[in-house]
């Protein structure tokens, strides 16, 4: 794919550099008001890490010139090509954003597990430092396998600079196979697994969009979007792991599915976010939905931003709030955080893109302002 790139952009060896900045463009001097439309990149998943009166805004991001210059289609390239993470900050709670540029990118041309692409995640502060769980993409070599994923780790001084902390994935469903199978999550048989037409019954490969979170005695949970077979049912689930020695060589202890009572509803979870209300001493768990089955047609797709509670990071979530983005044309949302209204109820308050059914003026852009939720 990177050479077919190449030779697209009739790009030599000594045009590395000129590729390195197509792919991964330089920060926007604008500042952006009203919403972020990017005049280089289109804005796919992101979510949000706050400290103090900064957020920091982390997207994952693909070269608009890849698509209308080049005239790729976004819809068969979008998963096969190099997407990396940008970061934006704001200082005013949102009303404006500055591009601060590409804060990690795939390990092209190895053979690591994030060496085609990196996908959703998030990031935490830790002892000093700034974690991100991270989604890598390897290269197959095979293009019918583009969606290879598996969960890895880096870190940062800055929120900006991420590095990976080591070349191994935390989890690996190709490395993994029999392990994370004897948990009870699902996988499809080795040869498919990141094969671009779904799983048995279902979407393509979940093990991806690790969310980071501290529970109430500081252990560093992750939590992503994965299936289940448990007791013969095929299920989306949010699977769940803590990650131990961090300071060392980090490693997944993977721990049991977590179920959803409403999973019969959809067949797949993608970027959990979760926030946690000390008031109320509660856990609010945001995902995104989807209906897709390999002999549904695309009319009958159905997406869904789901709301779920739960006293405990493991398990006893309770859905609270369903709303269809269908007809929006809109993108997986981002959980910005938990608001108390004025009569008393805690409201999640989010955004979403809009995805690439849209006019090239909004595809993949983040909309002005944010939406709220009441959830309870």
């Amino acid at each position: 794919m990177l050479n077919f790139l190449k030779e697209k952009l009739h790009l030599d060896v000594a045009g590395a550099l000129d590729f390195e900045q197509i792919l991964f463009p330089p920060p926007a001097e604008e500042l952006f008001t009203g919403g972020i439309t990017h005049p280089t990149i289109y804005i796919w998943d992101a979510w949000m890490f706050a400290e103090g009166q900064e957020w920091n805004l982390y997207t994952l991001a693909s070269p608009r010139a890849l698509y209308v210059d080049l005239g790729l289609d976004l819809a068969v390239f979008r998963d096969h090509l190099p997407h990396h993470w940008r970061r934006f900050v704001s200082n005013d709670a949102g009303k404006t954003w500055r591009d601060d540029g590409e804060v990690m990118k795939p390990r092209l041309e190895t053979d690591l597990f994030d060496s085609r692409s990196i996908w959703t995640g998030s990031v935490l502060q830790h002892e000093g430092c700034y974690l991100a769980g991270y989604t890598g993409i390897r290269n197959t070599g095979d293009d019918h396998r583009p969606k290879l994923q598996a969960l890895g780790l880096a870190v940062s001084d800055d929120k900006r600079d991420f590095r990976p902390l080591t070349d191994e994935p935390l989890s690996c469903p190709l490395r993994d196979y029999e392990a994370i199978r004897d948990m009870s999550y699902y996988l499809g048989p080795r040869d498919t697994l990141g094969n671009n037409d779904g799983e048995e019954g279902g979407p393509i490969l979940a093990w991806r969009d690790p969310w980071l979170i501290k529970d109430r005695n500081g252990t560093v949970h992750m939590l992503w979007g994965a299936k289940s077979t448990f007791a013969g049912r095929h299920e989306p689930v949010v699977g769940h792991g803590i990650v131990e020695n961090i300071a060392g060589t980090p490693r997944l202890k993977l721990l049991s599915p977590i179920f959803l009572p409403d999973a019969e509803n959809f067949t797949q979870v993608e970027v959990p976010q979760i926030r946690y209300s000390a008031q109320h001493g509660l856990y609010v768990m945001m995902i995104s939905t989807t209906n897709k089955k390999p002999d549904r047609s695309p009319q009958d797709y159905l997406f869904t931003l789901r709301f779920y509670v739960s006293e405990r990071l493991n398990g006893g979530w309770r859905p609270v709030r369903v709303r269809d983005i269908t007809a929006e044309k809109r993108y997986p949302g981002i959980f910005f955080g938990l608001r108390e209204r004025e009569d008393g109820k805690i409201c999640a308050f989010y955004n979403m893109p809009f995805d690439d059914n849209c006019a090239e003026t909004l595809r993949h852009s983040l909309p002005a302002g944010l939406e709220e939720t009441a959830l309870f």
